[in-house]
Order: C-alpha cells, then structure tokens, then sequence
C-alpha cells in the first residue's frame, strides 16, 4: 500500500483547479515541493513525501472545454499529465516527453512558449475535430515534431519472444469504425514489456495495431464527442481487462460496450458538477497502466460494466465526482464522491445511503467577499499518486459536505481564499490539510481559516500507528540537532497549517525568527516566501532552557484580521537519545525513507475560539468571549498546564485584563469588561499567555485578532 503526503499534497490547484506554492528548502522543510509548467501551459506541483513517493496536483490553463480535460497516464515506469487537447496528437506531432513531470523537474525544457502554445494547440484540435483527423497541418504541417529538449530516452524491456501483432479494432460513440480515440494495451505479466511510447496508439478506420511479444494483456479504448466548440460532450471507457496473445490476435473495444453511465444516486437532489473515472491496471511485475480522464464540469462519464474477475495482476477502478445542491435558499450543499472497485468493473449506479459518507459541517472565513478555491482530493490505498483539480467556491461560506468514507480512502486538500492574479494564478491567504479520514455516518465540523489566525505546528489527524502519511511535528530533538516546522497564519482546527509568508508582490509581508539557548542567540533569519519557519540548529547538549521568538506580518487588499502575530517559546530540553515517532510521524527526510529517531520538544500550543464569530471574521457589538485552549505540540511529553491570562485591545496601544476561568484540561474562559460604544466597529487585538508545570510558556499577540460589527 502506498503512502501518500501530508496535508498539502501538492494542494494549491486552480481555478478549475490551481496550485503552486513551493516551501522553502530546508533541513526541516515539512514536504519539499516544486511547481512546472507544461507545454500547454498547465502547471504541475509535486510534493515529496519522506519515502520518495510523489503526490501532485494541477493548475489547468484553460477553464473549460477539452483543454480543461486532463488524462493522467502512467505509461511504463514514467507519469504523465496530458490535457485533452494533447491526446490526439501524441506521437504524432506532440512527443509523449513534453508531458512527463519528472523530467520536467529535472531541468528539460519546453521548446516553445506555454503562455500562446495551449491556446494554439486548442484551436487547432478544434479545427481537426470538425474535419475528423488529426496532425498534418496548422502546427503540425510538414511533419513539425515538438519535444522536450533533455528528456530521457527509454527502451522496452524486451522478453525473448516471438512479436505478435495485435488489432485492438472499434466502433466509435457514434457506432462508426472509430477513427478518433485512444487505444491502450498493457503487458499484465510485466509493466515493463512496453515502452511509454508503446503502450498506446491511434483508431484509423476502426483499428489500433500493437506489435508485442506474448504474454497476457488488457486492453483499453478511450473516446469522448465534442460539441460545435471543441467542449467535450461525452467520455466512454471501453476496456477489455484480461486475454492472452499466442498468436496475431483482434480484440474489440466498441464504445457501445461503455453503456454504464456514472450515475450517483443521494439522499438529497443534487446536480453534477465536476466527475472523472480512474482506470488503473497491475502486472505480476513492473509499475501499473494508469488511466485517469478528469472529464471537467458536467460531462457524462460511461464504462463497460465487467462480471469475471481478472487473474493475472490487479485491477482497480472508480469513478470521482462533485455534485452541488440546487439554486435555491437554505444552506449550500455537496457530495463529493468516489467508489473504489477492485478485479472487476461494475455497473456504474451508486446508491448513497448515510452510511456511506460524513456529513461535514463546513465554515470559510474571509473578512472580505471574493471567489476562493477549494481543493478536496481522495486517495485509495492502491494508488501510487493522486490529487485532484479545485473549483470555485464564493466565500465566506457555511455548507454542508457530504464526503464518501471507507476503510482505505483518505483525503488532503486546503482552500484559498483569492487566486493570485497574473498569467499563471496560484492560491494565497488560505488553509491546508493533513491526510485523513472519515467514519460513514459521522458528523463532523470543520472551520477554515476561523480568526484569529497565528503560528502552529502540523497536526497528524490519522491514529499515530497508521502510516499512510508522514507528519512533521513543530519542533523535533535528535540528540542535540533541533528541527523546526511552524507555520505562521494557522487558523484553530487541528491539522490545519496556513501559507505563512507566502504572498504576493501588492501585499506586504514580514517575518523574523530567533532561536536561542540560555538566553544565547544560536540562529534567526527572515523566511520570506516560505510558508513555514523551518530550520535545523544543533544546541549544547547538557539541560538547556530553549527559546523560540517568531514574528509574522502581513497586509495588503484582502487581509484585515490577524494581520501581524508576535509568539514567543520557552522550554526546558535537553539530550535526545534512543526515542522514536510511530509511524505517522517523522522528523526528517532521509535516504532509505522517514527518519523518525527524535523525540518532539513540549513547546505549548493554542487555540482560540471568540464568541459568536460570523464568518466574516466579525462578532456582534456587546459581550465579547473567548474560549482559549491551551496543550502541547502533538506526540511531546506534556506536563499539566497551570495557568493562563487573556488581555484585549481595541486601539492596539491601551491593553486590558480579561477575567479568565479555568475550566480543566488546559481549557480557559475569558470574558472581556465591554464598554459597548469602545467596541462597536472595532479591530480587537489579543494578547495571551500561558504555561505549564515543567516551566514552558507562551507569550502570544494578535494585532486586529476579530473585528466587532458596527451594529
């Protein structure tokens, strides 16, 4: 079973699904990530998870149409993110290397401008679509070849075989020998009996030809119609899972065999937004074929329903969809779904019951109106990398989500509260999530980007045996080399982390951190672009009080609240020796996997919870409350907390003392001497502190923390 990321996962996708936020490198970056851009002018973000494994997600260039269709492949032992204006014209005039993220990574370059390219390409699959054949001309006349410059070169794996030709023959949607679509053909004993390139071809005249050796193969027939517009209008996957080639062999793939449309049946009506449908298929040996078509807003999706279960290899399948409620008053709903099936392909009609999903109570804060994006991705066990597109989402917003649960599916996302502008936009002013779960029936609540925002840690939010994700905790000890990973502009639901210093050129943002032993400075810096303070420091050995001072600012059109935090640490430490993490957690990268010898260090952490907050980061003029929790960074050895005071300001300058209970378990109530006038239209900052019975303490301010409503 793979491992997937953490929160991020390559999170920050795009208007149909954006992303691009790369952490600083650092000796404890939580998940180094880098951003490219493909030909066509989609960008990719690939986060690495400690074990080497990958988890990207894309930020498609166009909002719609057959460019905003996206068909992940995994061809041979390579990946690949292909938009669907691509597809027609690989091996034809695109070279498959034009669309392989790693090489991508690795410094090729594109041999053409990714800012005019994608819209050209487009135009001209419009153009070969009305004529019904595709290459020859336009871009591609005269036998024009696009390739990346510096991309490997790869051969098949040969077995020592006699070479059979292979006809996978078809009918179209249309009931016509095909002669759009894809073909795929795929070596069941060995993943590597093909090459990337070899794995694929074209229908002319109703036929695709392979040459391979023999073995046991699957088949796969991939076609879709478009509308006068080039919009994708229908995708049909017809696929022939399992047969053997002995000799020159035909096996058909009609499309008409694909008569099982995605259907999702819930308890509430509900309309379809965006869907997909993974085709995933294993060998004995060698890496899988990966299928993966994100058919965008509203396309029809159909698959050849199957009743025998294949025996060589694996098989895997499910459909992923996004539905939203019906215009119309009352608080907004969806159903983000996905059903995973395994060795056989099922009828495509899926009945939701309560049972099969969590009902997510979900709240984003933003002081301002604007279109956010939100990402939710699932991920099976089986799968070696996942991560899907994001849609629009107009906040502040309060909606109901209903999210598929099961045994081995888990999520990651985020969200953003604006798209950055220019001709690339990426996400800012948001949240991100760790890999979790959900129970079927649950009822959960989930608050995103609750003011008032300030610095956190990363929380594991599966149980700490579970190893499919790795978590980075705030602060890490490894005999005497401390690592840190904090995030500033973290909001209060656990396992959520902000965007730190990340921004834009209109906005204005600041950082300092300074890391001391004693009282001795031994580290500090400003980690502007980063999203987290992350830095390694090796310390004196012997008993040692540690300080940590971090100071975050950030304004600019569409930040009002929570717009500078100053905290600063103290704790008792001292020589780490023979302590691990469990498995959900890890101190470093290293080069057999996660290194989890370390032990995490008991900085305290905080959360806020003001009254009667709206999600427009306000509260109603009149009494003001604060809930204030205070514990440990997750995992650390905690000691009891024994004390905390709140103080509150409305001009930033005069402070007052707040008249805090304590409720137990390091929980505190503080209600705040308002005046009514003094308060109503104001920015509220906060100052806090806190401490426990080892001696560590927290010392906390939040300038213009919550606003008061004016009425």
């Amino acid at each position: 079973m793979r491992r997937c990321l953490s929160a991020f996962a390559v999170l920050l996708a795009g208007s149909a699904g954006l992303t691009g936020l790369a952490p600083p490198a650092s000796a404890a970056a939580a998940v180094p990530s880098s951003t490219v851009t493909l030909v066509t002018g989609d960008q990719v973000t690939v986060r690495t998870a400690p074990d080497g494994r990958d988890s990207w997600e894309i930020r498609p260039a166009a909002a719609k149409g057959m460019a905003r269709a996206l068909v992940h492949l995994r061809l041979g032992d390579r990946d690949y993110e292909v938009p669907g204006t691509a597809l027609p014209y690989l091996g034809r005039g695109l070279d498959l290397s034009l669309f392989d993220v790693k090489a991508l990574l690795a410094g090729a370059k594109a041999p053409v401008d990714p800012a005019t390219f994608g819209a050209a390409l487009a135009k001209q699959f419009t153009q070969d679509s009305a004529r019904g054949r595709f290459g020859g001309q336009g871009l591609f006349a005269n036998g024009v070849r696009y390739a990346l410059a510096g991309a490997p070169q790869r051969q098949a794996a040969r077995p020592r075989s006699v070479m059979r030709t292979v006809s996978v023959d078809a009918t179209d949607i249309a009931g016509k020998p095909a002669d759009t679509g894809v073909a795929f053909l795929y070596n069941t004993d060995d993943g590597n009996a093909l090459g990337a390139d070899e794995n694929f071809n074209y229908f002319f005249g109703g036929t695709a030809k392979f040459s391979v050796p023999e073995g046991n193969y699957s088949a796969l027939g991939l076609f879709w119609t478009l509308d006068a517009d080039g919009n994708p209008t229908e995708v049909r996957f017809s696929a022939q899972p399992e047969f053997a080639v002995k000799a020159d062999a035909t096996v058909r793939v009609d499309a008409k065999r694909a008569s099982s449309k995605v259907t999702w049946v819930t308890p509430r009506p509900a309309l379809l937004d965006d869907t997909g449908f993974l085709f995933r298929r294993a060998a004995v040996t060698g890496p899988a074929l990966l299928v993966d078509f994100d058919a965008g807003p509203g396309v029809p999706i159909s698959v050849s329903p199957t009743a025998v279960p294949v025996r060589t290899g694996a098989l895997q399948t499910y459909p992923y969809s996004r539905l939203v409620s019906p215009p119309g008053p009352g608080t907004p709903y969806e159903y983000v779904l996905q059903k995973a099936s395994v060795g056989v392909i099922p009828q495509q009609r899926y009945v939701i019951t309560a049972k099969d999903v969590a009902a997510v109570d979900a709240t984003y804060y933003s002081e301002y109106s604007s279109l956010g994006l939100r990402q939710r991705s699932g991920m099976f066990s089986f799968e070696d990398i996942s991560g899907r597109v994001s849609h629009p989402i107009q906040l502040p917003r309060k909606q109901t989500e209903y999210v598929s649960a099961a045994p081995d599916l888990g999520w990651f996302g985020g969200f953003s509260k604006y798209v950055l502008p220019g001709p690339f936009p990426g996400w800012a002013g948001g949240q991100r999530e760790q890999f979790h779960s959900y129970r079927g029936g649950s009822a959960v609540t989930e608050e995103w980007n609750r003011f008032p925002l300030h610095p956190a840690g990363a929380v594991a939010l599966l149980p700490l045996s579970d190893g499919r994700s790795y978590t980075l905790p705030g602060a890490t000890r490894a005999g005497d080399l401390l690592r840190f990973s904090i995030t500033p502009f973290s909001d209060n639901q656990p396992g959520h982390t902000g965007f730190g210093f990340y921004g834009e050129s209109r906005d204005t943002i600041t950082g300092h951190y300074r890391f001391t032993q004693d009282g001795t400075t031994l580290a500090e810096g400003e980690p502007m672009g980063a999203t987290e303070v992350g830095f390694a420091q090796e310390v004196a050995p012997g008993p040692s009080t540690l300080g940590l001072t971090i100071d975050a600012g950030r304004t600019g059109p569409m930040y009002r609240q929570s717009t500078a935090t100053h905290t600063e640490w103290t704790w008792r430490s001292q020589h780490v020796a023979g302590a691990t993490l469990p498995p959900s957690l890890y101190c470093a990268r290293g080069d057999g996997g996660p290194d989890r010898e370390c032990a995490v260090e008991p900085l305290l952490t905080l959360g806020y919870a003001v009254g009667g907050l709206r999600p427009d980061g306000s509260t109603v003029s009149g009494p003001q409350s604060l809930d204030l929790t205070v514990g440990h960074l997750q995992q650390s050895t905690a000691s009891p907390v024994t004390a905390a005071t709140v103080q509150y300001s409305t001009d930033g300058t005069t402070w007052q003392d707040a008249p805090v209970t304590a409720r137990g378990d390091g929980v505190f109530h503080a209600d705040f001497g308002v005046v009514t006038q003094s308060f109503r239209g104001a920015d509220v900052s906060l100052r806090v502190t806190a401490s426990d019975a080892a001696g560590a303490t927290i010392s906390e301010t939040i300038t213009a923390a919550y606003h008061v409503y004016t009425s």
